[in-house]
């Protein structure tokens, strides 16, 4: 009886499993897009600060800011906190964009995709060519592992909503 009544409670809440399966893979939710963001500025912030304290890279967490730094130095307390906050709503749009872009793709290789597209992109902004070789690389390894840890996270959670939705490709 109980399981009855969980089974009807279930194909109230989810529909049947033909009309799931028709609607097809949506952007991820927002407030899934903002914890990323949120744990994804913490962990490549404190990354990025590591790599700047050692000298592996001239761009620390303020370079982000630059643009908004007028009269502030980019490693002050002010230059990281802005630059932090800056990166916070650079990986919202970088996660929604995403989502809108590999949603479809099941992939864990888009993430390294989608961190070159946007190694490319602040290279441009910063010179790239004007980089040298050790601030290459450690740039690139930053931007491919913040690309793969957004491109997996978000593969990961359409997989597992899928799985528990009981929707099926």
């Amino acid at each position: 009886m109980v399981a009855g009544k969980a089974a009807r409670r279930h194909k109230e809440l989810w529909g049947k499993p033909k009309e799931r399966g028709k609607e097809g893979r949506k952007p991820a939710a927002g407030a899934k897009i903002v914890e990323l963001a949120f744990w994804g500025t913490i962990v490549w912030g404190i990354i990025r600060l590591l790599a700047h304290f050692l000298n592996l890279t001239p761009y620390g967490l303020g370079a982000f800011a630059r643009p908004l730094l007028t009269g502030f130095e980019e490693d002050s307390l002010t230059g990281v906190a802005l630059g932090a906050i800056v990166l916070f709503v650079e990986t919202v749009l970088a996660s929604f964009l995403f989502s809108l872009l590999f949603g479809q793709m099941r992939a864990w290789w888009t993430g390294l995709l989608y961190g070159a597209i946007l190694l490319a992109i602040a290279g441009f902004f910063f010179r790239i060519g004007n980089w040298e070789v050790g601030t290459l690389s450690t740039e690139g390894a930053w931007y491919l592992s913040y690309g793969l840890f957004i491109g997996m996270t978000l593969v990961l959670e359409q997989s597992d909503e899928e799985q528990w939705h009981g929707v099926k490709r």
